[in-house]
């Protein structure tokens, strides 16, 4: 009984909520064995952070005795040597040891017997680092020296005292490699719950998704099976199958009577369409011969009107050439009109153009002319400069005559005799080459002067040819304006005409046009009617194929 009240409320269920149960299932699941292994992974973690901060304890346990020994070593160095440089190890290990005791009382907060620990190493460590200052400070004293600082050794209070703390970060690190030891087995065992947490879990996950499946799976594909077939039945044309079962609530049993209800109107259907297409025959072949009578008479009568069309398409298209090549030239004069004036205009363009080149050229004469004198100016100057060279080489040979008459005394005079008349020398060749460069100037610049007198008379010239174009663009741009006048009133006719033709021409198009339509309608509904009675055949054929 109670096996028959699930089957029935599962039935009952629809298809989205039997797949959307099995996803809910799953994910059900997923969350247990995520959450189960969230809360290993999170213990693990834990466990492997506190095994990190106990090797953090033990590696500044150890730097403690390290750096104790580092100080311990400077400090024996210095006494030994009495130089200051090897009291650096003692110096930095001061500093270093302070740092790991702050770091070690930080660490080992959560430790109570760590930190009574704690409190009795740094009295050790103070001591230690009093001793080592004391037998520094008197090994630096000029008047006790070495001798002192020995005695104070001898006494075994540093080694006590290092015995002492030694044993006290002795007794640290074996509490801390106990805690060591205790967290590392713990991480292994959170680490193994961890791996067979989520082994066990997929492996229920997979078996309990696996069986959720199949029975989803079964529960759907069977009957979607049985509807298949019945399709296929009836795609094959027999609709004399049994009815499909539905003997559930969800989609596929709402889908068994729906096609229930399709079979049965098929068969009304089949029958229906049987009786009707006797009917449809009889009455397209009666349409049929009416049509073909009456597109007789219109495909006569659209002939008729194409004849008519055709000819008074020829004189339209008459008129229309007439009128086209009369505006054509017409457009030829405009342009003709139009291209005068801007040939006018180019050439009073020309003219001012040529003017100002004109203006330009006497403004490069005048300026050659000015260049001119300026080069006769600088001819002046090296005259001048070739005379001052003359008087210094006649200067310098006079100061030579007076140089050799003097002897021995005048010999540094002879010198700066002959370097004066070296000079002189060197400025008379300049002068010649200047005086050469000048020549070749003012030849050139004569020669731009003749060009400049020549490029003027050009321009004057070119001027007055400029001004006879003027008038005689001006005048044909008068016949041409006469021209094109006398054209536009050819055009205005022509196009009058073209409107009569054309309104005459667009008469005859619409009543082609009309009875083209009719002819087209006569045939459409020929061909409409010939359709129907195939399709009638047709619609018969195929419905003859269904058993009812």
């Amino acid at each position: 009984m109670n096996s028959n009240l699930r089957i029935s409320f599962w039935n009952r269920l629809s298809v989205g909520t039997k797949i959307g149960a099995g996803f809910a299932a799953a994910l059900a699941a997923v969350l247990v064995i995520g959450t189960v292994s969230f809360r290993s992974l999170g213990k693990l973690t834990e466990t492997a952070d506190w095994v990190e901060h106990t090797h953090k304890v033990l590696e500044n346990l150890e730097g403690v005795l390290s750096d104790m020994k580092d100080a311990e070593t400077g400090q024996r160095g210095f006494l030994l040597t009495g130089e200051d440089h090897y009291l650096e190890p003692y110096t930095s290990g001061t500093t270093a040891v302070h740092q790991k005791v702050a770091n070690l009382r930080d660490l080992t907060k959560d430790n109570p017997h760590q930190q009574r620990r704690l409190d009795a190493l740094e009295p050790l460590i103070e001591s230690k680092f009093t001793e080592l200052k004391q037998t520094i400070d008197l090994r630096k004293d000029a008047t006790q020296g070495f001798e002192a600082a020995l005695k104070v050794v001898k006494t075994d209070l540093g080694k006590k005292v290092m015995d002492d703390l030694r044993k006290v970060v002795t007794d640290m690190e074996n509490e801390e490699k106990d805690l060591l030891k205790q967290r590392s087995q713990e991480a292994q065992a959170s680490a193994t719950n961890a791996n067979y947490t989520i082994i066990v879990g997929a492996a229920g996950s997979f078996v309990l998704l696996s069986i959720i499946a199949i029975f989803i799976t079964q529960n759907i594909a069977n009957r979607l099976g049985k509807i298949t077939v019945a399709a296929e039945r009836i795609g094959k044309g027999d609709l004399r199958g049994e009815t499909l079962q539905s003997d559930s609530r969800d989609e596929i049993g709402q889908l068994a009577d729906v096609f229930n209800n399709m079979v049965e109107s098929l068969k009304n259907l089949t029958g229906q369409i049987l009786s009707v297409t006797g009917n449809v025959n009889s009455a397209a072949q009666e349409i049929m011969a009416s049509t073909q009578e009456q597109a007789t008479g219109t495909k006569e009568q659209a002939a008729t009107v194409q004849e008519v069309s055709s000819t008074m398409q020829e004189l339209t298209q008459s008129g229309s050439e007439i009128g086209e090549r009369a505006k054509q030239v017409a457009a030829a004069a405009e342009a003709t009109s139009v291209a005068s004036r801007s040939g006018v205009q180019a050439v009073q363009d020309t003219n001012r153009t040529m003017e100002a080149i004109r203006e330009q050229v006497e403004e490069v004469a005048e300026k050659i002319v000015a260049l001119s004198q300026k080069t006769q100016a600088i001819g002046e100057i090296v005259s001048t400069v070739n005379d001052i060279a003359e008087q210094s080489n006649l200067l310098a040979l006079n100061a030579t005559i007076e140089a050799a008459a003097a002897g021995d005394q005048g010999s540094r005079f002879s010198v700066v005799a002959n370097e004066m008349k070296h000079l002189a020398d060197r400025a008379k060749e300049c002068t010649v080459q200047v005086r050469t460069i000048l020549g070749d100037i003012q030849k050139g610049i004569n020669s731009s002067v003749m060009l400049t007198e020549e490029g003027v008379k050009r321009v004057e010239i070119g001027k007055q040819q400029a001004d006879v174009t003027e008038r005689t663009i001006n005048e044909m741009n008068t016949t041409t304006i006469e021209s094109v006048k006398a054209f536009q009133q050819i055009i205005g006719a022509s196009n009058q005409q073209q409107i009569g033709f054309e309104q005459v021409t667009q008469g005859m198009r619409d009543i082609r046009q009309a009875a083209e339509q009719t002819a087209a309608g006569t045939g459409q509904l020929e061909k409409a009617v010939s359709s129907l009675n195939a399709l009638s055949h047709q619609l018969r054929a195929a419905v003859e194929q269904y058993q009812i």
